[in-house]
């Protein structure tokens, strides 16, 4: 039952993050933060002094271990978790209202977090560090679906929720919207539409509108597409990526980060386009 050299590391870390936090010292906190999370992946790399595979997998289950739980336990408190993620869970409250739904949280917080320092305790005859935090409150969620199927797509969803310092503010986690390699056209596009289906707005006539003006060549600086190569030009020899065809397009290859259309005649830089897009 002796406390390890490790877990003592951890715990000191966390007081010194706590104290960065408090004097709002963002750099500090989030530099501790990348050395906690990196105690999985030295644990798991064989070249580390300390390197043992049974604590790093360890780590890994208890994780996915403790987000179950704390599912189970909040449906235990008749709430619907609608989905879970590797540190969080998203719960529907039933509340009316932004301050309604916001007391459920504060509430569902202070309740796992008793019940994992009962829970730690009695189990592991531990402290529990373990501690739940309320973060924000969606008014309106949405979540794409796997494709031929009903489940939800893991770290993808869009959510619209109020912001304290700017009043209403637009989430995406994992979509077009976000990804460095969609053009700015799908990202506007995806923007407008989720924006108008939250406000309950008519989507039929943007949509109509939107595909009018694409035709029309109104948007054409926004169908620019952005990759980088990840090797050679000549090293690409099973599959040849769109964007490694539009750079054996250019007289000379001045950046690795290839920006190219999708014209007529395939993809093309932007630098030396010939075609039609």
């Amino acid at each position: 039952n002796e406390q390890g050299i490790l877990p003592k590391i951890i715990e000191n870390l966390m007081k010194e993050r706590k104290i960065a936090i408090n004097n709002k010292d963002e750099l500090t906190s989030y530099a501790i933060k990348i050395h906690l999370n990196s105690m999985f992946g030295v644990l798991a790399n064989p070249t580390y002094r300390f390197f043992n595979l049974d604590i790093a997998n360890a780590i890994t289950t208890f994780g996915q271990f403790i987000i179950k739980l704390t599912a189970k336990k909040t449906e235990e408190l008749d709430y619907k978790v609608i989905y879970s993620d590797t540190d969080s869970i998203f719960v529907l409250s039933g509340a009316e209202f932004v301050k309604g739904a916001e007391k459920i949280g504060m509430e569902l917080q202070n309740k796992l977090t008793n019940f994992f320092k009962d829970y730690i305790g009695k189990n592991y005859k531990r402290e529990s560090y373990l501690g739940l935090e309320f973060k924000k409150t969606y008014v309106r969620f949405l979540m794409p679906k796997i494709r031929h199927s009903e489940q939800g797509a893991k770290k993808r969803y869009a959510g619209l929720y109020l912001d304290s310092s700017c009043g209403e503010k637009l989430e995406f986690v994992g979509m077009e919207v976000i990804r460095g390699d969609w053009t700015d056209l799908a990202k506007k596009f995806q923007y407008e539409i989720v924006n108008r289906i939250f406000h309950k707005e008519d989507i039929l006539e943007f949509i109509k509108e939107f595909v009018k003006d694409v035709s029309a060549g109104k948007y054409d600086d926004l169908l620019v597409y952005k990759k980088s190569l990840r090797k050679g030009l000549m090293d690409y020899v099973s599959i040849t990526p769109q964007h490694v065809k539009a750079a054996r397009k250019l007289q000379k290859l001045t950046s690795n980060l290839i920006e190219y259309v999708m014209t007529e005649d395939g993809p093309e830089p932007i630098q030396n386009k010939k075609s039609k897009i």
